[in-house]
C-alpha cells in the first residue's frame, strides 16, 4: 500500500486549483444510465473513486472514455443488470444505480455497497422509498436483486434528509409514469447539481434547493453536456489546513455559495477571508481561537465530511473547543490517529472535546477512511518532524492528488519513493 511523507512546519502559501466535486460527479454519472445516447461531463474529477464508478458502468454496457478532465458516457446500449461485485463492494456510492437501473431496465442486482468505514449507513431508506414508486427487493446473504415491472409515482416522506436515498429516489422518479412528490429530501448541493443534470436532459422537476421535490416522469431523456461544480468538501479541506498551518492562500474556484457554515466558523476563529468571484483568499496570520462549540448537520449545516479537518485546526487553536457528530456515528475515530501525534482529543459518544493549542510532532499514522486520511495529512504538514500517512489509497477516493496540490502550497511532502 502506498503512503505520503511530510516534513512539517511550514504554513502554506499560494495558490491551489479546486477540482470537480466527487460528490455531485458520482450521482450524475449514475444519471446517464437513463439517457439511451452520449453525456458529455466537464471537469470531472480524475480520483479513484470516478473510477470506480467508470469500471461498474462498462459492466453493465456504457461505452466511456477520458480526455483531460472531461469525460464522455454512452448509455445507448445497456447489456446487463448486474452489478460487478468486486467494485460495488468498494465504493458505497454504487447504491446510487439502484434507483437508475430500475429506471432503466427495471431491476437490478448488486451486492451490498461498501466504502469508508465511518459508522452505521444502513440502506433501509434507500429501499423503502423505492418501493413506493414499485421497485420489489429480495436479498440473498450479501446480494439484492431488485425488480419494478411498472415505476409509478406516488408521495413519498424522507424520516432523514438522506443524500442518497434522496437521489435514489430522483433517478427512479424521473424514469415513472406520473408525478412523485418527495418531502424531507435533502437539500446539498450535489443533490442541486443532480436535479439540473437532469432537467437539462429534459426531465421536469419542480422545487430543486428545497426540502420538496415535485419530479414527473419522462419517457426519454436526451444527450446533453454538463459541467460538474468545484468540490466544495475539497476546497473546505485546503481552508481548513491554512487555518491549521497558518498562511495566505488562495483556493480557485472554490463554492464560496456552498460553504457558508464553514466560512463562519473560520472568521470566528480568526481567519481573515477574501471572497472574490475567481475563489476565496484565505490568510492566517495572528493566533487561532477556539471556537466553543460546533455541531455537524445536514446541509447548510457544518459538513460532516469537514469533521476530521476541523479537528486538526481546532488542536490548534486556544482555549476549549467542543465538537459533536450528528451524522455518522464512527466518524470520531480519526481522534485515536490524531492523538498518538500530540492533539490531545477527548473522546465521549458523539463529543470530541480539544484544549489547546497544541504541538502536534511527527509520528507513522494509518488512514482508515477518506476524509480522516486527508486530516492525518494536514495534522502531518502542522507537526514538528516527519509524519508518514499509510493506506493513501483511501485518500485518492475524493483527492485528485493532496500531495500535488499541497506541494503548490510550499508544504514538504511527497510519496514513499519521495524521500
Amino acid at each position: 500500500m502506498s503512503c505520503i511523507q511530510i516534513k512539517g512546519g511550514r504554513p502554506f502559501r499560494g495558490e491551489v486549483l479546486i477540482q470537480g466535486s466527487k460528490n455531485a460527479a458520482l450521482p450524475i454519472m449514475a444519471a446517464c444510465v437513463l439517457v439511451p445516447g452520449v453525456t458529455v461531463l466537464q471537469n470531472c474529477p480524475d480520483i479513484s473513486d470516478v473510477d470506480c464508478m467508470c469500471q461498474i458502468l462498462r459492466c453493465v454496457g456504457v461505452e466511456i472514455r477520458r480526455q483531460e478532465d472531461v469525460l464522455f458516457l454512452d448509455a445507448s446500449c445497456i447489456t446487463s443488470h448486474c452489478l460487478p461485485e468486486e467494485y460495488v463492494t468498494r465504493m458505497r456510492s454504487s447504491v446510487i444505480l439502484t434507483g437508475a437501473m430500475l429506471g432503466r431496465c427495471r431491476e437490478i442486482s448488486l451486492y451490498y455497497p461498501g466504502g469508508c468505514v465511518i459508522g452505521d449507513r444502513p440502506i433501509d431508506l434507500h429501499l423503502r422509498a423505492l418501493e413506493k414508486l414499485g421497485a420489489c427487493f429480495a436479498a440473498n446473504g450479501r446480494s439484492l436483486t431488485a425488480t419494478a415491472p411498472a415505476l409509478t409515482g406516488s408521495r413519498i416522506r424522507l424520516p432523514f434528509p438522506s443524500v442518497g436515498a434522496t437521489e435514489n429516489v430522483i433517478l427512479a422518479a424521473v424514469a415513472a409514469k406520473g408525478t412523485t412528490y418527495v418531502d424531507g429530501c435533502a437539500t446539498e448541493p450535489e443533490i442541486v447539481a443532480l436535479c439540473e443534470f437532469l432537467k437539462g436532459a429534459g426531465a421536469k422537476i419542480g422545487g430543486i434547493g428545497s426540502g420538496s421535490l415535485v419530479i414527473e416522469g419522462t419517457k426519454r431523456l436526451s444527450e446533453s453536456c454538463y459541467r460538474v461544480e468545484p468540490d466544495r468538501i475539497v476546497a473546505g479541506t485546503y481552508l481548513l489546513g491554512t487555518l491549521a498551518a497558518g498562511g495566505d492562500v488562495f483556493l480557485r474556484g472554490a463554492p464560496q455559495s456552498q460553504m457558508e457554515s464553514v466560512l463562519e466558523v473560520s472568521r470566528r476563529m480568526g481567519a481573515e477571508l477574501v471572497l472574490q468571484k475567481e475563489g476565496i483568499r484565505v490568510v492566517r496570520t495572528g493566533e487561532l481561537a477556539g471556537v466553543g462549540s460546533i455541531r455537524t448537520g445536514v446541509y447548510p449545516g457544518f459538513p460532516t465530511d469537514l469533521q476530521s479537518p476541523m479537528l486538526v485546526a481546532l488542536c490548534r487553536a486556544t482555549g476549549e473547543s467542543r465538537l459533536t457528530e450528528t451524522i455518522f456515528n464512527g466518524r470520531l475515530a480519526v481522534a485515536a490517529e490524531l492523538n498518538r501525534m500530540g492533539a490531545g482529543i477527548r473522546v465521549e459518544g458523539s463529543d470530541a472535546y480539544l484544549s489547546g493549542p497544541r504541538q502536534l510532532t511527527g509520528c507513522s499514522v494509518t488512514a482508515r477512511e477518506l476524509r480522516g486520511g486527508a486530516a492525518l495529512v494536514l495534522a502531518g504538514a502542522c507537526a514538528r518532524g516527519m509524519t508518514k500517512i499509510e493506506n493513501r489509497q483511501f485518500i485518492d477516493r475524493g483527492y485528485e492528488d493532496i500531495v500535488r496540490d499541497l506541494q503548490s502550497l510550499g508544504v514538504d511532502i511527497g510519496d514513499k519513493t519521495g524521500f
